[in-house]
């Protein structure tokens, strides 16, 4: 961002936040936007023979989830998109967006011309996850619609070379005939250059539990809990005009900041719910879940208050700050977690009833020059589930943001402790703030 525009940004802030009792609220960079998704073949002749298969029914693909790969060197950075197989009409489940929008094929479009007969390619993915080695990993929930296909499959790729580099198959005995595992969350135990010492927890919203992958012994076991299941009483959901049910358990997924010689926190909530939970991952990595996935139920706590309704994704800074979408009103919201988990401390950071609908990707990236950024994928789901997507519209935006612009005016890293915290927190570093204009410096330019 420009020196011209931040100070633009940043007035815009200051004068937002001018109005007493009010926080600012902001509008995301929308970095790409589709009426509807638009691909690359590798030839004209793929491309038709994949709509005369219905392989490829322009329309009929929704994203779910993105991560942005910020290169160090002078190759160009890239954007990932996740597009579920929720019926047919997908070519490719996994791709990089070019600058018209097109989405090409991960790692290659041979790994998706398939639709589930080939269980060594990508049958369905959902949400992928980049971590500190350089790695991006894959969850491919091997169903398309409600078929399980092939057995959901944990992949790794190494980003240097696009080259496969870990493939967990999972053993059946660790989900069952209604799971649909989506979210995986990546542990690297110690710093980066250990990175075979890794565990992956891996959210399933339709069996009710996490997945835990011991990557390292390519092994992995089911937990279950009862704060994994949906709510009944969340299980109706409204975005502007639209009103829909959806009984999703276990959801969106978060982890603590690594500090050195502590065990880190995973975070999580159901879909159909308005709570947050918290369990250390030292219980998760716990191998006698091999034996009895219920095995420490009381290890896992529901933090006090309540979303004012539900949440989809959900991300953690390296400051302890986690940020989320909210339904209704169509926004973005953090929360400090230093600070009791309650509605006094829950800060709107952005709210769009256009643009923000259905927030299913949320992710913090570090850049190339080591600054956070807030990456989000928004959609008219809703309108999908329905069947009334108007593909005359926009309907689905990746947006972002660095993360020091969200907080020029936001009390959110600055909230007060709580003496009340359930848990050990996370002490938030503010010190990357010092870097950004101040609101009274820059009225007086």
């Amino acid at each position: 961002m420009s020196y011209g525009i931040k100070r633009v940004f940043l007035l815009t802030c200051c004068l937002a936040c001018s109005w007493s009792g009010l926080e600012a609220k902001i509008d995301l960079q929308v970095v790409r936007q589709w009426k509807k998704l638009e691909f690359n073949f590798p030839s004209d002749a793929t491309r038709k023979t994949a709509i005369e298969k219905r392989f490829y029914v322009p329309g009929k693909c929704v994203p779910i989830d993105m991560d942005f790969h910020d290169r160090q060197d002078a190759q160009k950075s890239r954007i990932f998109v996740t597009i579920p197989r929720f019926g047919e009409g997908c070519p490719v489940t996994l791709g990089t967006v070019d600058d018209q929008g097109h989405i090409t094929g991960y790692p290659d479009y041979s790994w998706h011309d398939n639709q589930g007969k080939n269980c060594k390619g990508l049958t369905s993915v959902y949400r992928v996850a980049i971590d500190k080695c350089n790695r991006l990993w894959v969850m491919d929930a091997g169903k398309i619609g409600s078929k399980q296909h092939c057995p959901p499959q944990l992949l790794a790729f190494d980003l240097s070379s696009d080259r496969l580099v870990y493939r967990h198959v999972v053993n059946a005995s660790n989900y069952v005939s209604t799971s649909l595992l989506i979210t995986p969350v990546v542990d690297v135990i110690g710093t980066s250059d250990n990175c075979k010492d890794t565990f992956v927890y891996v959210a399933d919203a339709l069996g009710f539990g996490i997945l835990v992958v011991d990557v390292a012994n390519d092994r992995s076991w089911r937990v279950t809990h009862r704060f994994m299941y949906p709510y009944p009483s969340h299980g109706s959901f409204k975005i502007n005009d639209d009103s829909f049910d959806l009984m999703s358990g276990v959801f969106g997924m978060a982890l603590s900041p690594y500090q050195r010689g502590r065990d880190r926190y995973l975070y999580f909530h159901a879909l159909s719910s308005t709570t947050e939970n918290i369990v250390s991952t030292k219980v998760l990595r716990n191998d006698s879940f091999l034996q009895n996935p219920n095995a420490e139920p009381r290890s896992i706590k529901v933090l006090p208050g309540e979303r004012p309704n539900q949440s989809a994704a959900e991300a953690m800074d390296r400051n302890g700050i986690l940020y989320y979408g909210i339904m209704d009103p169509p926004s973005i919201w953090c929360w400090n977690s230093a600070t009791e988990f309650s509605p006094r401390n829950f800060h709107q950071i952005a709210v769009n009833r256009e643009t923000l609908q259905f927030a299913s990707g949320v992710k913090v990236v570090n850049n190339r020059k080591g600054e956070q950024e807030l990456w989000v994928i928004t959609s008219r789901f809703q309108k999908f589930l329905k069947g009334t997507i108007d593909s005359k519209a926009v309907n689905y935006r990746i947006h972002a943001a660095k993360i020091p612009n969200l907080f020029a005016c936001s009390s959110c890293p600055n909230s007060p402790k709580s003496p009340h915290i359930p848990t050990k927190p996370v002490i938030p570093n503010t010190e990357f703030l010092d870097e950004t204009l101040e609101c009274d410096d820059l009225l007086e330019v």
